[in-house]
């Protein structure tokens, strides 16, 4: 079921690029959020460490010259670099549960903080949200509403 829903994100994305000229946060990002759309915490950890790493690209950028690759290949080591941190330190002990803001994937949120950097922020986004439950959608129907894995 996993494979499925990263190649059907990949078939939405590459689609949505080609038709809006709109990419999803990268080739991969909607089959991983798709997986994760039951757990609104992991998505809020995959966006604040997006968001992290935008911000720090954003100010590197006004002592360095960030362009093409040298910014991918920077965005994908800050947000590795802060979604390990995450998987340790975003945890919120309530008296009830725990919140645990951990970024899914190593690779993810500094897809998607490239993608910030190169077409908007609020353009990403909705076209990854967009694109994911596309591809949550599709797997239900193909798994006749089979749970996804968590």
């Amino acid at each position: 079921m996993i494979e499925i829903a990263i190649t059907i994100g990949l078939i939405l994305s590459l689609l949505s690029y080609e038709v809006f000229g709109l990419a999803a946060g990268g080739i991969v990002v909607p089959g991983y959020i798709a997986l994760q759309l039951t757990n609104p915490e992991r998505i809020a950890g995959i966006l604040i460490v997006s968001l992290i790493t935008f911000l720090i690209i954003k100010v590197l950028s006004n002592y360095t010259f960030l362009y093409g690759r040298r910014q991918m290949v920077l965005c994908l080591l800050i947000g590795c670099l802060l979604a390990n941190f995450s998987r340790h330190f975003f945890s919120i002990d309530l008296a009830t549960s725990t919140v645990e803001l951990h970024a899914v994937g190593w690779v993810i949120p500094g897809l998607i903080a490239h993608w910030f950097s190169k077409q908007g922020i609020f353009k990403t986004l909705t076209v990854v949200f967009v694109s994911s439950v596309l591809v949550r959608l599709i797997i239900i129907i193909i798994f006749a509403g089979a749970l996804l894995p968590k």
